[in-house]
């Protein structure tokens, strides 16, 4: 039987059980501006956010020393294809993740699994650069 978050309303059923999310993440959606030639470009100023549980795991992780100090690894994130509050969940390749004090950049388009009836939960690849 598949958990199911405190907040969520009981007409929600959750695919896979909160015991096997265990990490509260925040995905970041940017706004949109215009900018002076008139074209709409993202405004992280004006971004929204969603709370989800998420399974959150590192897949590589390497360093770059050519010119700079940097980390560099690649993660990947399952979720249920709801947040925490019910809503339907949407993630787009410019989002943003949000975990503990790391934040990652979303890598193409979420992947959806699904089993034969409906959308079972999502597969989302993330990358994570620091220096």
């Amino acid at each position: 039987m598949a958990g199911r978050s405190g907040g969520l309303p009981a007409s929600v059923v959750l695919v896979i059980g909160d015991d096997l999310l265990p990490h509260l993440v925040q995905v970041e959606h940017p706004g949109t501006t215009t900018d002076r030639y008139g074209n709409t470009v993202n405004d992280w100023t004006a971004s929204t956010r969603s709370g989800v549980q998420a399974w959150m795991q590192q897949n590589t992780g390497s360093e770059d020393t050519d010119q700079r100090d940097a980390q560099i690894g690649e993660w990947l994130m399952i979720c249920n294809p709801v947040d925490v509050d019910g809503q339907e969940l949407t993630v787009h390749g410019q989002d943003r993740i949000h975990h503990g004090p790391l934040t990652f950049e979303v890598i193409g388009p979420a992947a959806p699994a699904y089993e034969p009836a409906e959308l079972h939960h999502y597969e989302i690849r993330l990358k994570y650069v620091k220096g």
